[in-house]
């Protein structure tokens, strides 16, 4: 049983379940979220922090067993990987039958990440579904968000709520490190 969120998880939450964008920071960066179950709010979230080869949408799950709910077809070596790797790490994986079809590749795979951070964790965990998360990056951006006052301000007003936490920490410098299986069945890191 978790005890109730503060204050401003009560607002992160609401903010998600009607449909708005949360921007929070992550264990390395900081990322606009929606709620992967209203398909509005995705477009939204892709119209603010559009898709690209340095910016790929990813799902960011509270734990394993969610996970594998959403993603059953989920290499065993890529299990490992997740069990034993302790810096943000993002697999691309065989997309299952719920994940919205926005969020799949033409190989039909989908980026998916295990939730590190306390708070983006327990927003995970009181969802009871996954986030869909990028890159608080706009439109032909190319400085990370790595902290809060790197962030434009067209992704700030497109953002319903932003989580008043670790605004003046240096969070990380990278995006996580990306992973999958490749036809040899060999772990495969990618750019």
């Amino acid at each position: 049983m978790h005890h109730p969120l503060p204050p401003r998880g009560t607002k992160a939450l609401s903010t998600l379940h009607t449909g708005g964008l949360l921007l929070l920071p992550t264990a390395n960066l900081w990322q606009l979220t929606a709620h992967v179950q209203l398909p509005t709010a995705v477009d939204k979230l892709f119209a603010a922090c559009p898709p690209s080869r340095i910016n790929r949408p990813e799902l960011i799950f509270g734990d394993q067993e969610t996970l594998r709910e959403w993603c059953p077809m989920i290499h065993p070596r890529l299990d490992t990987l997740l069990a034993y790797h302790r810096r943000p790490l993002t697999l691309l994986v065989p997309a299952g039958r719920r994940v919205p079809l926005a969020m799949i590749d033409k190989n039909g795979e989908v980026a998916v990440r295990l939730a590190m951070d306390s708070f983006c964790y327990r927003i995970c965990e009181d969802l009871e579904v996954p986030l869909v998360a990028c890159l608080a990056l706009g439109q032909g951006a190319t400085e990370l968000p790595t902290r809060f006052g790197r962030i434009r301000s067209d992704v700030l007003r497109a953002a319903n709520y932003t989580l008043p936490r670790r605004q003046r920490d240096e969070i990380g410098q990278y995006p996580a490190v990306r992973a999958r299986v490749n036809a040899l069945e060999e772990i495969e890191f990618i750019r």
